[in-house]
């Protein structure tokens, strides 16, 4: 008999976590469209028509050099439900550790049955009990309640108490064996998305978007600041400033960008985006051709750059170029439904 366990966190629009018995994942993507990545490592991409149960997807598994075809699947089949070894306490382990690794097996194989306030008030008397387990209780319990409007408030300060402590929380011998398994994958901007461990790295991440969910986009780009400089971050830290409307600081953080990659890609296109709104329409084209100029690239980040330079054609007074890049996106996926609208106005 196989039994599956499963149960969803919706940290913002999109982005969502996925607890199975055995493996944690992280989904991105609409009603039709998603990019999941397993604690295995292992990545799937699906699509297809919301409400016909038929969907595509295509699984890339870190252990293989291959990619398995793309086949037709319903969505009764359960692609998020991987085997992972996921880690034991030994004979040896102290009776916190046992005890915590009971509290996890038992909230991820009741699916229904704990609701958010049924997991505070049960880590709240673990941690009582344990005050060793503090760090990994407060960090599980932050993730239950992203979601919950009746934590909101509470939600906001037990974010900021993390992080303010992460040096110590990230550290804790307990919080580093049982998140090893958990891989979480944020999307940082349209075509770019992290994916590392549940590390202190990954949780600013998470961390930086609820803070801009609510409205907080100083404190999160002053988290941003506080992360490793990668090359991640400043694709976060661009998207974030164009929603703050701050042009010249993303022209800063995008300075001698080759394109070398997707993420160089993308840097490139932000920074299009930033000369167009100061309305360096040469500049913006300039940056959008060299963002388009390796067709190797993948196709999400292609599109990017092709959507964002029709705007720029449009500008200048060029609408039969910027018809031409959303046509070319088409190519690729005639649905896109922001697409067609705006070829439809174009036209």
């Amino acid at each position: 008999m196989t039994i599956r366990f499963r149960r969803t966190l919706k940290i913002a629009p999109g982005l969502r976590i996925n607890f199975n018995k055995n493996s944690t994942s992280l989904s991105i993507g609409s009603r039709g469209a998603h990019y999941t990545v397993s604690s295995t490592g292992r990545r799937t991409i699906s699509a297809g028509i919301p409400g016909t149960g038929i969907y595509a997807y295509q699984t890339i598994n870190p252990k293989s050099s291959t990619h398995k075809d793309s086949k037709a699947v319903t969505e009764k089949e359960d692609p998020l439900a991987f085997p992972l070894p996921s880690p034991t306490p030994s004979i040896f382990s102290s009776k916190a550790e046992k005890e915590f690794s009971r509290f996890l097996v038992e909230i991820y194989s009741n699916v229904t049955k704990y609701s958010p306030h049924d997991i505070v008030e049960r880590a709240k008397a673990l941690t009582e009990q344990y005050p060793s387990l503090i760090h990994p209780l407060n960090v599980l319990t932050f993730l239950y309640i992203l979601n919950d409007e009746a934590y909101e408030g509470k939600l906001l300060e037990m974010g900021e108490h993390l992080w303010s402590s992460r040096e110590t929380i990230f550290s804790d011998p307990m919080l580093v064996k049982y998140f090893a398994a958990i891989r979480p994958v944020t999307q940082i901007t349209e075509g770019i998305s992290a994916s590392e461990i549940l590390n202190q790295q990954q949780f600013g991440f998470i961390w930086a978007e609820v803070l801009q969910v609510h409205g907080k986009f100083n404190e999160a780009l002053t988290v941003l600041h506080d992360l490793d400089a990668t090359q991640t971050v400043a694709i976060a830290m661009a998207d974030l400033e164009l929603s703050m409307k701050d042009y010249d600081a993303v022209l800063e953080t995008t300075t001698d960008i080759n394109n070398e990659d997707d993420a160089t890609l993308i840097l490139l296109v932000l920074r299009g985006v930033a000369f167009r709104q100061k309305s360096l329409l040469d500049a913006s084209l300039e940056c959008l051709h060299h963002a388009l100029s390796h067709k190797d690239r993948s196709k999400p980040a292609l599109h990017r750059a092709h959507f964002e330079r029709s705007f720029t054609y449009e500008l200048m007074k060029k609408p039969e170029l910027a018809k031409k890049d959303l046509e070319l996106i088409l190519v690729d996926d005639s649905s896109n439904q922001e697409v067609l609208d705006r070829l439809a106005a174009l036209r």
